[in-house]
């Protein structure tokens, strides 16, 4: 790779050198394949290749470290690691930080996601996952009155689950929202405390467990779809009483 120059033999902006040694190092990961764990080549090494500079392949180094592909250790190569959630977290957490998305905008993703999501389960999960789930299901209804048992339970249901399909991107999806989805847990519980009371959502997380386990997957996606059209009207509640009252005549 020739370093690239402007129209007018300018050098151009290091921006774009390391953009194409992050291109470089990407098409290498994917060529070789790499498997966390695995070393990419030296600063030195790729310096040398690609005729750039070490500052410039740090930079590129530094952007990947950014986006959860290489993990970087001084006097180290840099090396593959395991993708998760969190960059993807950050990039929801942000939308929503910034108004760009709200609170029905995530639960309307997640009820599409967690559907989809048993079915799978239902079709996929092995003996031992389905004696989890069962195991989890029997906690929380002995932890029902126990907000923060109750609540990590909840979430190792869904955890479980995205695990029962077999799709590693389920599990990044839930690990990516999961600190949403542990406020949307956290607000739905106080609401349907004060109004249904707590049987009703345990009812549908035993029968949403109960149709995984049996493989049956088109009650384990009804089950999913009335548990989150019940959290969709009782979490939005106050916020649809509140843009009524605001737009009602004076």
């Amino acid at each position: 790779m020739q370093a690239v120059n402007d129209d007018d033999g300018a050098p151009a902006k290091s921006v774009s050198l390391v953009e194409q040694v992050i291109a470089y190092l990407r098409d290498h990961v994917a060529s070789e394949q790499l498997r966390p764990g695995s070393r990419l080549p030296s600063e030195t090494t790729i310096s040398e290749k690609l005729g750039v500079s070490r500052p410039v392949v740090r930079e590129a180094m530094r952007t990947l470290a950014a986006t959860g592909l290489v993990e970087m250790a001084v006097g180290k190569r840099a090396t593959i690691v395991p993708v998760d959630g969190e960059m993807m977290s950050r990039v929801i957490s942000n939308a929503v930080l910034i108004g760009q998305a709200n609170e029905r905008d995530i639960l309307e993703l997640r009820r599409g996601v967690e559907i989809a999501m048993v079915v799978l389960a239902a079709q996929h999960r092995t003996e031992e996952q389905a004696a989890e789930l069962q195991s989890i299901i029997a906690d929380m209804a002995r932890d029902i009155d126990d907000a923060d048992l109750y609540l990590a339970l909840d979430l190792r249901l869904h955890v479980t689950l995205a695990q029962a399909t077999g799709n590693p991107l389920y599990s990044l999806l839930i690990d990516a929202l999961r600190q949403l989805i542990l406020v949307a847990m956290s607000t739905g519980r106080e609401r349907w405390s004060q109004i249904h009371g707590l049987s009703r959502v345990q009812e549908l997380h035993e029968q949403i467990v109960a149709a995984v386990v049996a493989r049956d997957a088109p009650a384990a996606a009804a089950a999913m779809a009335q548990h989150f059209d019940d959290a969709l009207t009782v979490i939005l509640a106050p916020v649809v009483a509140e843009s009524a009252k605001a737009t009602a005549p004076g």
